[in-house]
């Protein structure tokens, strides 16, 4: 395939969607940097993890980077749409958001085109029960690679990275308090900060630990 683009930790932190990294996505973000020399059989990797990880911000990345077509949905589609060599199929899933005769096509036109394809998914797409068996059978042999589970290093700089683009100002001690009570799961910890925001807005108060025990009863049902 064509020369690699430089890809820079840059191009990940410098970016305005932003993005943490950590050994639970380096991986993925190795096979980003080799695009488009990507596996053997074809253009085509599935980058899945669990919800609110930060594959749809890598997405995102890698259309920048590439310019790459982004699609969210294939459920009133037609050939004409797909305009681009390289795809980029976000929050793909068994559903109606998604044909599976559309699917077949942009595979086997990436394949005629030299095209590349990158699925991000919550479930490796080849472990889904598609009804088109020749769907199933192609999507077999796409290579896949998970963002793993949040790590306990990763909780922190995932609720400043969070509180930050929220523009929500937090002391430490606050963070302090939170860090070792917080699920170790990303869409716990970006919910669980939304919630602490609007309740700092509409108390018209800064965020204390007094706020957060009350959101985390709120939030959990239980006192913490």
């Amino acid at each position: 395939m064509s020369e690699q683009l430089p890809f820079t930790f840059d191009d990940v932190e410098n970016d305005e969607f932003s993005f943490i990294m950590g050994a639970e996505n380096e991986l993925a973000i190795k096979w980003l940097k080799n695009w488009p020399d990507w596996p053997s059989n074809g253009g085509f990797l599935n980058i899945f993890g669990p919800g609110a990880c930060g594959k749809s911000r890598l997405g995102r990345i890698h259309q920048k980077r590439t310019g790459a077509q982004l699609l969210t949905g294939l459920r009133d589609w037609h050939p004409d749409k797909i305009t681009n060599q390289h795809i980029i199929l976000d929050e793909i899933e068994l559903s109606d958001n998604w044909s599976e005769e559309a699917l077949f096509f942009l595979y086997q036109t990436a394949v005629g085109n030299s095209g590349t394809i990158l699925f991000l998914s919550t479930k490796p797409i080849s472990s889904l029960q598609w009804k088109l068996a020749d769907l199933r059978s192609r999507f077999r042999s796409i290579v896949f690679q998970e963002i793993l589970p949040l790590s306990e290093t990763l909780v922190r700089p995932l609720l400043e990275h969070h509180f930050t683009q929220r523009q929500c100002a937090v002391t430490q001690t606050v963070l302090n308090y939170i860090e070792p009570r917080v699920l170790r799961e990303y869409s716990y910890i970006q919910q669980l900060v939304i919630q602490l925001d609007k309740a700092s807005l509409k108390q018209k108060q800064p965020i204390t630990i007094a706020l957060v025990k009350r959101v985390f009863e709120e939030f959990s049902g239980e006192s913490i």
